[in-house]
């Protein structure tokens, strides 16, 4: 049964699967662009004890990804293996959230600190508990070679249509971006977008769960072993495509990391676009998302997804940072090839930004799901190695590296934006010096950085035709 996004074979479960990423995507695009600005430029915290406060809660999140994947993966109840996990999650996700942007427990540097601190790092570890038995669970369902990126193609559809509801009325009833005020009401929607998501999909995939576990217990462990988790991770670490994703995972999360939380200041003092001009470029930066996610799975069949990933990244290589790239070189060499900023919407900076946007929106978004799609691929590779079903144990990898990785980025960031002068800046104009540096350094780290992710993508070797052969000697075949 379809809903009419994806073709009529398309099952109605993998929708439900799909339908908490209206929260999650709401929730990640909401901190990416709020948090760091938000605690640096609006309560004063410095954006290196922002960045740092981010790591440490990520370094928590890290150790408990692979026991929270592990048990999931061995769990047992009435209820089913993943379900329990995710209604637990969503409680204290949705509240820690929320504190996030209404607590404001003193003004002092230490008080803020730890109060982020502490909260950041409860909110990470109910969101893991959530995000991974779910991304297993679909794994587990869906398990052909194509198949695999209409379910992921799916999320990310939801995940857009999330960031769309998310951000569009905080954007058009958001005057300017310091307005401190309106921050825990945004908080506040943000928090109800990921609760009500989370709980509708949790509950209408308790029932799927709970059929498959009984259908096929093939691999399965009966019950949680330190042992066996030590002997499946070490599995892992000789496995080389799940080696090999997992550095090029490394180079990606570094780099996001540091790129992350920029958007606010790059808009501010940079473009000179208010909350309502991103407001009205909605549909163009969502779009080339949304349509490269309804076009994977067409677009990839009978395609290697290694090559498609070494595609779509060199092409997000050149398109990602070229926009601010172009607009430093401006400043530094006294070139003259784009339109003035502060134009606001429609002026002929705004359309050539939404239409970058639209671009890396619709690259990024293709690559990110082929390459989850070539991690969920290793789930039966290692199945065949160990004789040992643990898709949670597998995909937790990209997301640990992702997290990990991903908050020294962060912790990065926040210095590189106090090396650029932000934290100094007294002044409207002493800022937008600060953004031209911001720039030229987070240019440079992607430059970088990226290639070296893509290099470690050549090394993958798990074909289609593999694949395929892993399926049958597993006996899965009738399910694909």
């Amino acid at each position: 049964m379809s809903w009419g996004l994806f073709p009529p074979e398309t099952e109605k479960k993998i929708y439900w699967w799909g339908f908490p990423s209206i929260g999650l995507g709401a929730v990640n695009e909401f901190l990416s662009m709020f948090l760091l600005y938000y605690y640096n430029q609006i309560l004063g915290l410095s954006a290196a004890l922002v960045g740092l406060a981010l790591f440490i809660s990520v370094v928590f999140d890290a150790v408990s990804d692979p026991v929270i994947a592990y048990w999931s993966d061995r769990h047992q109840s009435e209820f089913g293996r993943r379900i329990p996990f995710m209604f637990a999650a969503i409680v204290p996700m949705s509240l820690s959230l929320l504190a996030l942007f209404v607590l404001n427990l003193g003004d002092a540097d230490w008080i803020l600190f730890g109060q982020l601190t502490v909260l950041i790092v409860v909110f990470r570890v109910s969101q893991t508990l959530f995000f991974v038995p779910r991304m297993a669970l679909g794994v587990e369902l869906y398990k052909d070679y194509i198949e695999r990126n209409r379910l992921i193609s799916v999320g990310q559809v939801f995940a857009l249509a999330g960031i769309s509801f998310c951000m569009a009325p905080i954007l058009l009833l958001m005057p300017d971006w310091d307005q401190a005020h309106l921050y825990p009401w945004a908080a506040l929607w943000v928090a109800f977008l990921l609760g009500w998501s989370a709980v509708m999909g949790a509950s209408k995939l308790s029932a799927v769960e709970k059929n498959s576990f009984q259908s096929n217990r093939f691999g399965k462990a009966s019950g949680f072993s330190w042992k066996q988790l030590q002997r499946e991770a070490s599995a892992l670490f000789l496995n080389k495509n799940w080696m090999t994703l997992l550095f090029a995972f490394l180079f990606f999360s570094l780099n996001g990391g540091i790129q992350g939380g920029d958007a606010i200041y790059f808009n501010n003092y940079l473009f000179k676009f208010s909350p309502s001009d991103l407001f009205w470029s909605g549909p163009l930066m969502v779009g080339g998302a949304l349509v490269a996610a309804l076009l994977v799975s067409e677009v990839s069949k009978g395609k290697d997804k290694r090559t498609l990933v070494i595609i779509s990244g060199s092409m997000s290589l050149v398109i990602a940072p070229l926009l601010v790239g172009l607009m430093a070189a401006e400043r530094y060499f006294g070139f003259d090839l784009l339109p003035d900023a502060g134009g606001g919407v429609l002026s002929p900076l705004w359309w050539l930004w939404a239409f970058h946007g639209f671009l890396n929106g619709g690259v990024w978004v293709f690559f990110f799901i082929i390459v989850q799609s070539m991690f969920a691929d290793v789930v039966e590779e290692h199945q065949s190695m160990t004789g040992s079903r643990s898709d949670g144990l597998v995909l937790v990898g990209s997301n640990i590296v992702t997290k990990l990785v991903g908050s020294v980025g962060v912790l990065l960031a926040g210095v590189i934006i106090k090396w650029a002068g932000f934290d100094e800046a007294s002044s409207l104009e002493l800022k937008e010096m600060a953004v031209y540096n911001l720039a030229t350094i987070k240019v440079a780290f992607s430059l970088f950085l990226v290639p070296l992710g893509l290099l470690c993508l050549t090394r993958y070797s798990l074909s289609e035709e593999q694949h395929l052969r892993n399926l049958r000697n597993l006996g899965y075949e009738k399910e694909t």
